[in-house]
């Protein structure tokens, strides 16, 4: 028997034919007694075919429990259902939906429910797409282009998020000026990316790694006290020592200097203030001979 459903002032079914939405129309045991030639695009079906089928003899792949849950609700409680899909097309290409789920009875007391599809697939690629690309700039913007480090801006808007003590670190290459000189400024970067690998190496996963200047790189050691503070600075200073450049079979030896302060709570620190300080003991340190450290008392 052809499903028999007129609306308003007596219009036929045939005006759901001509939406853009797929519309489809289920029995009270959710099989299918209809469905308008949107459906039919988007699934490459047709009506006559679908008739009398449930969800999972025509979709094998469709999350067919839960898409059936919403539609055994609506139909013993008569709320309108609105909710995310992912349903499979018959080749098993996936679609993102937003399905809106109606009862509907007729005066002869016949139970239907009505569903409208709205397609968002190329919606939520396109989204998908945005926080890509945002999620790049925002990598951009925060990143060092040349070192892959954190750069001077990133560095003062994680510290603000600390709540811990720590150790502040400031170093660059001693006598960066005669490698540029001596071997061209290709073997310049080459050095600051080597110096910045190394100090990398020495560090922990938590720590914090910036470049804040040409050769200069400032490192935050949240958690440790003052002697590890030391430690630490000790340790990627042997590191440079001996862990030379190598440049096109050219062996370009670096060394560092160190200046460090501390603080024992980040959270109310004003890190300009500890880079001045820590600024203070690196110069400290290239007046009395370089390669070395000292740390603010």
């Amino acid at each position: 028997m052809a499903l028999k459903i007129e609306l308003g002032d007596g219009l036929p079914l045939a005006v759901l034919d001509i939406l853009p939405n797929p519309v489809l129309i289920k029995d009270e045991e959710t099989r299918y007694v209809w469905a308008n030639r949107a459906f039919e695009t988007l699934f490459d079906v047709k009506r006559d075919e679908i008739k009398g089928l449930l969800d999972k003899e025509l979709f094998p792949n469709r999350h067919v429990a839960q898409c059936n849950g919403g539609d055994l609700r609506v139909l013993e409680t008569g709320e309108v259902d609105e909710a995310y899909e992912e349903v499979f097309e018959r080749d098993g290409t996936p679609r993102e939906t937003i399905t809106r789920k109606n009862r509907l009875t007729l005066d002869c007391g016949t139970t239907y429910l009505v569903g409208v599809m709205h397609d968002v697939t190329e919606v939520f690629s396109a989204n998908r797409l945005l926080e890509e690309q945002s999620s790049k700039l925002r990598e951009l913007v925060n990143t060092d282009w040349m070192t892959g480090c954190m750069n001077r801006r990133s560095l003062f808007e994680t510290f603000e998020t600390m709540d811990t003590k720590g150790g502040l670190l400031i170093m660059d290459i001693d006598f960066f000026k005669k490698i540029n000189d001596n071997y061209g400024h290709d073997a310049g970067d080459a050095a600051i990316m080597h110096f910045a690998q190394v100090i990398k190496s020495q560090l922990r996963d938590c720590d914090l790694l910036a470049r804040v200047g040409g050769e200069e790189f400032a490192v935050f050691l949240p958690g440790i006290d003052a002697e590890a503070q030391s430690e630490h600075a000790n340790r990627i200073r042997s590191a440079v020592e001996n862990n030379a450049l190598v440049l096109k079979d050219q062996h370009i030896s670096m060394t560092v200097s160190i200046g460090g302060t501390f603080t024992d709570d980040a959270s109310k620190a004003d890190l300009n203030e500890l880079l001045k300080k820590a600024d203070s003991c690196l110069y400290a340190v290239k007046y009395s001979g370089r390669n070395s450290y000292k740390i603010a008392a």
